[in-house]
Formats: structure tokens, sequence, C-alpha cells
């Protein structure tokens, strides 16, 4: 990175995430965190509490809020005014200081894929070594597939979505633009469908429908999202799924959800739009959980929530009442203690 701070306001200002450039144009030669600020380096300051230290590095430039920037007079530093810091980072760090995804160590197309002779490849595609993608697969401009991926037949994959090493894409799933699946995620795995006999025998019942995933959608590495019955497990636009997650059959999760690692969700069950679940978070099947609903702390959802809200433990609970709860658990040994000692006070007065 060898860019001058002018050229960084300049790339950002029509969006919006930077407002403006005070003091001197500087060189910037890295990004890197506020306490690791150095001369040629450029820093995110979001509070107070870290300008002292960024101030002494003597840095190249500040990327800061609108108040702290009126609180900074450096000679040889830029300050760069953010609306929103976190966003400044996010595309600062997007176009300056990511991986290349098509920096690819192998080329374009690797010898070794395996691409079925149906299938147009996009001259600005990226498919690694050992890739196979089936017949009638659908790959949009600028895709990236890494080595070991399947995508198997009538499958879609959006523009400029990054496929991670050793995913499977199964047939006639639709994957979204800019969107990114990470090592290992499998998209569209038969559901858990089975019908059982009157001697506990199972069998299997066919999982025909398809997963569709929308734009700008992240799924973390060994997730799987298994495919639906018959018509559509979705998950909607902007969200985030971290690694180690499960989206059983038919599951519907709408725009801007958040699931962290190890949440497992349960057939048939529907997530509203911005709903956080939180690690190790458990879904029942045919659940609905309202808009804006956070759950926390391992949260067991056994019954639909009716109200947008903060819940928590299993079964999920209204945050306050949790915390009143887990007070008295923590007590629970006192309490076990007087109430032992009042019964054997209420036994000696029954013999009076």
């Amino acid at each position: 990175m060898n860019i001058l701070s002018s050229q960084i306001y300049q790339a950002f200002k029509e969006q919006g995430f930077i407002i403006a450039h005070l003091g001197v144009d500087t060189r910037v030669t890295d990004i890197v965190p506020a306490e690791a600020g150095a001369p040629g380096t450029l820093v995110f300051v979001e509070h107070a509490k870290y300008l002292p230290a960024v101030l002494e590095a003597g840095v190249s430039a500040i990327v800061t809020t609108v108040e702290l920037a009126e609180t900074i007079t450096l000679a040889n530093t830029a300050i760069l005014v953010a609306p929103n810091v976190r966003m400044a980072m996010a595309y600062i760090r997007q176009k300056y200081a990511d991986r290349d995804v098509y920096d690819s160590e192998w080329g374009r197309v690797h010898a070794t894929a395996v691409i079925h002779e149906s299938v147009r490849v996009p001259d600005d595609a990226v498919i690694g070594p050992g890739v196979v993608i089936g017949a009638r697969v659908q790959l949009g401009a600028g895709v990236v597939v890494m080595a070991n991926s399947v995508i198997e037949f009538d499958a879609i994959i959006g523009a400029r979505t990054v496929i991670y090493s050793s995913c499977v894409i199964s047939y006639d799933c639709h994957i979204g633009a800019d969107c990114i699946l990470k090592a290992g995620c499998v998209i569209g795995s038969d559901g858990q469908g089975f019908a059982q006999d009157e001697h506990f025998h199972h069998h299997r019942i066919p999982q025909t429908g398809r997963v569709v995933i929308g734009n700008k959608v992240v799924i973390g590495s060994v997730t799987t999202i298994d495919r639906a019955t018959y018509t559509e497990t979705k998950v909607h636009d902007g969200t985030i799924i971290d690694a180690q997650c499960h989206l059983a059959h038919n599951v519907i999760i709408e725009e801007d959800c958040i699931l962290v690692a190890q949440t497992g969700i349960a057939g048939s069950s529907h997530f509203g739009k911005r709903v956080i679940a939180s690690g190790q978070t458990g879904v029942l099947d045919h659940v609905h959980v309202p808009d804006d609903t956070m759950l926390l702390h391992r949260a067991g959802v056994h019954s639909s929530i009716k109200e947008s809200g903060i819940y928590a433990y299993g079964p999920a609970q209204p945050f306050k009442k949790y915390t009143k709860n887990i007070a008295i658990f923590q007590r629970l040994s006192e309490v076990w203690s007087r109430l032992k000692k009042l019964e054997k006070q209420v036994a000696e007065l029954s013999k009076l």
C-alpha cells in the first residue's frame, strides 16, 4: 500500500463514508490497529481513550469522528472525518487491505477443474484446482471458486460471489451476488426427513426442494443449510451466518440477521428481520421469532416468540426476568438451607 490521504478521501467521499479531509496531505503505507500506530500508518479511532497513544505515535492518518476531529491538531497527520468510523473501516480495508481473491497462484482456471461442457465460465471468473462444476450451472461475472469445491447441476451462483475451499453447493440451489461462502460449508444437503413405522425403523422422505441464498450473505466455515422438502429453505439479503451453524429444511431467515457460531435452527422455523442469535442458540421446529429480537446466553427457543425484544436461556424468557432468575439461582444453596431450617422449626412447633 502506498497512497496519499487525499486519495483515500476522494475514493470514499461520494458514498459518505469520509466527509472531510483536515490538515496536511500525507502518504499512507499501511493500515494498523490504533495500538500499533507508527509513522506511515493509518489508524481508526472511535473513542477518546485511544487518542493519546495515537497522537504520540506520529501516525500519518487518523480516521475518526466529527467530535474527536475537532480536538486534534497535528502538523504532520491527516484527519479523515467519518460519520461512522466502523463503516469507514470496513470499506477502506476492503479496498486497500483485503485479500485479493482474484490473485490466484493457480491461474484463472486450473487444469484439474472438471467443468461440464454446458457451463459458460465468465472471462473474469477464477476456478481453483480440483473444482467440480456440474451440468447447466450458471456462474455470474467475477465468481471465485476455490480448490476442491463442488457445484452440482442446475445450481446458480451470483456475480462476484466467493466460494472458499471444499464447499459443496448441491443441485438446483441458488446463491445470490456478492456472497461469501467460507471453507467447508454445505448448501443443499438433504433435510432430516424420515417416516417411522411401528418397529421404529426409519424411511427416508425425499427432500426435493432447494436452498435460496440472497445477496451479500456471508456463510461461515462448516455451516450446513438443508434443502427444503418441497419448496425453499431461504436466507435473505445481508444475513451473516457464523461457523458451524445448522439450518434445517424449510427454515426462513429474513434480511440482515446475525447467527453466531453453533446456532441450530430446526425445520420450518422462521426468523424475522434483524434477529440476532448468540452462540449455541437452539430453536425447535415451526417456531417464529419476530423482527428485531435478540437471543442470548445459549437461548433455547421452544415455542414462537410473540413480541420483539431480548430473550435468554432455555426455555427462552425475557431478559429482565432471566437476570432476576439467575440472581435467585446463585443464592439457591442459601435459600435451601433456610428452607430446611424452617421445616425443622415447623416440625418442632407441631409437636407442642
